[in-house]
C-alpha cells in the first residue's frame, strides 16, 4: 500500500501487542497514520513501535491495563490534552474465554470475563467518544468474533459476552448515525491468534486466514470510508 491515504490521521489501537491488533497497527502506519498503541505487554509494544517508525510515522507507546479504570481515565485525559482528537479507534483487545462446560464455570470467572470484555467496551465508548466527536469523519471499529455462529458447545460464556457486546456497539452505531462518529463492527475470518488457541487448543490452523490479510481488509474499508 504505497499511497499514504491516512497521512495526518491519528489511530488508537487497543490490544496491539500481538495478533490482529499488532497487524492492524502496522497496516495503518503503512497507510500513513500516526499510531497510539496500547496493551499490557510493554516489550511487544516496543517491537511494534520500531516497525512503525520504519514507515516514517509517529507512534505513542502506552503500556496499560485497560481494566484499571483510574489509569485508563488518566490515559484518555492525557490523549485529549496532547492530541485533542482521534480519527480512528480500533478496539482489538479481548480476554479469551477457554472452552468449558457451562456448569463448571464459577460466577467469579463469568464476572471477570464480562468485566474484561463487555463492560470494558462500554467504558471505552464513553471515554473515546469526546475524542472522536472532534473530527467529522472519525471512525470507531469494534472487532467482533464470528465463532458463535458455528459453535455453541462449551462456548456459552464466550457467546454471551459476544452477544452482549454486539448489542452495546449496535446501540452506539444507531445513536450516532446522524451526529457521528461512524461506528463499524468488523468481523474478520478466523485467524491463528493466541486468543483463538486458548479457545480451540490443538486446532488445525491451515484453513485459517492470517492477521495480515484481515488487517489489510479493514484498512481498505477505512480508506474507502474517508475518500468516498
Amino acid at each position: 500500500m504505497k499511497e499514504r491515504y491516512l497521512k495526518n490521521k491519528i489511530a488508537l489501537v487497543t490490544g496491539s501487542s500481538r495478533g490482529f491488533g499488532f497487524a492492524i497497527a502496522l497496516k495503518l502506519a503503512k497507510a500513513g497514520a500516526d499510531l497510539i498503541i496500547t496493551a499490557r505487554t510493554s516489550g511487544a509494544l516496543e517491537v511494534l513501535s520500531d516497525k512503525i517508525l520504519k514507515y516514517g510515522g509517529k507512534v505513542t507507546v502506552a503500556p496499560l491495563d485497560l481494566k484499571n479504570q483510574t489509569h485508563t481515565q488518566l490515559f484518555f485525559r492525557t490523549l485529549y490534552e496532547k492530541f485533542g482528537k482521534i480519527d480512528f479507534f480500533i478496539h482489538s483487545a479481548f480476554l479469551a474465554v477457554p472452552m468449558a462446560p457451562i456448569e463448571t464455570i464459577s460466577e467469579k470467572d463469568i464476572t471477570k470475563y464480562f468485566e474484561s470484555n463487555t463492560f470494558l467496551t462500554q467504558r471505552l465508548i464513553k471515554l473515546i467518544h469526546p475524542l472522536l466527536k472532534t473530527q467529522k469523519n472519525s471512525i470507531a471499529v469494534f472487532i467482533h468474533n464470528k465463532t458463535k455462529r458455528n459453535h455453541k458447545k462449551f462456548l456459552g460464556v464466550h457467546n454471551a459476552i459476544q452477544a452482549a457486546s454486539k448489542e452495546i456497539v449496535e446501540s452506539y452505531l444507531e445513536e450516532t448515525s446522524r451526529t457521528g462518529p461512524k461506528v463499524l463492527m468488523f468481523e474478520p475470518l478466523s485467524m491463528p491468534t493466541k486468543t483463538r488457541s486458548i479457545m480451540f487448543p490443538g486446532e488445525d490452523k491451515k484453513n485459517l486466514s492470517t492477521c495480515e490479510v484481515e488487517a489489510n481488509k479493514l484498512v481498505k474499508i477505512l480508506i474507502s470510508k474517508i475518500i468516498n
